[in-house]
C-alpha cells in the first residue's frame, strides 16, 4: 500500500513538473506569434509601436513571474468594446499567485481613452481587492497603474511600475 501511494506521489509530482514546463514554453511562443501577426498587420510603427512590442520589451526589461497571454481572450478580463480596440497585448500571471498584469490597447479613436482608463482603473481596483488579503506582500504593485498616450492606453502592475510607465510612453 505504502509503495502504491509514492508511485502516485511521484507521478502526481511528475506531471505537475511538465505541465508547468508546457505552460512556460507555450507562452513564449503565443508571445512571438503576438509579435509577428501585430507586425504582418502592418501597425502604426513610425509613430508608435505595437501593443506586442511594447508588450514585449516592458517583459524583457522588468522581471516578471511566469505570464500567460491573453490578448485574444481580453473580452473576458477587460470590459471595452470590442468595436473600439484597434490591436491588444495582454498578460496576466499564469499562476494566478501574484497580481502581475500588463495590457496595452490601441483604440479606434482618442475619443475611447477617456471611458478605456475608467475601465481599467476598476480593473485595478477589484485586482487590488483580491489581493490585498490573499498576497499582501504584491500590494507594493498597486498605485499609479493605468497610463494613456495618444489612442493607446496601458494597464501595468509589476514590480516596477516607473520603469514600466516608461517604456510605454517612449513606445506608444
Amino acid at each position: 500500500m505504502k509503495k502504491k501511494i509514492m508511485y502516485i506521489a511521484a507521478a502526481l509530482a511528475l506531471l505537475s513538473m511538465v505541465t508547468l514546463t508546457a505552460c512556460s514554453s507555450e507562452n513564449a511562443g503565443s508571445s512571438a506569434a503576438s509579435v509577428s501577426q501585430s507586425t504582418e498587420q502592418g501597425g502604426d510603427t513610425a509613430a508608435a509601436s505595437s501593443p506586442a512590442d511594447i508588450t514585449e520589451k516592458i517583459q524583457s526589461d522588468i522581471e516578471f513571474p511566469t505570464m500567460a497571454d491573453i490578448s485574444a481572450r481580453t473580452a473576458d478580463y477587460y470590459d471595452i468594446d470590442a468595436a473600439k480596440i484597434e490591436s491588444v497585448s495582454a498578460f496576466i500571471c499564469g499562476s494566478g499567485s501574484s497580481p502581475d498584469e500588463i495590457a496595452v490597447f490601441k483604440l479606434t479613436s482618442a475619443d475611447d481613452v477617456s471611458a478605456a482608463v475608467d475601465t481599467l482603473n476598476k480593473r485595478v481596483e477589484s485586482r487590488k481587492s483580491t489581493f490585498e488579503d490573499y498576497t499582501p506582500e504584491e500590494m507594493y504593485k498597486f498605485g499609479n497603474n493605468v497610463f494613456s498616450k495618444g489612442q493607446y492606453v496601458a494597464l501595468l502592475i509589476t514590480a516596477d511600475n516607473n520603469a514600466a510607465a516608461d517604456i510605454f510612453n517612449s513606445m506608444a
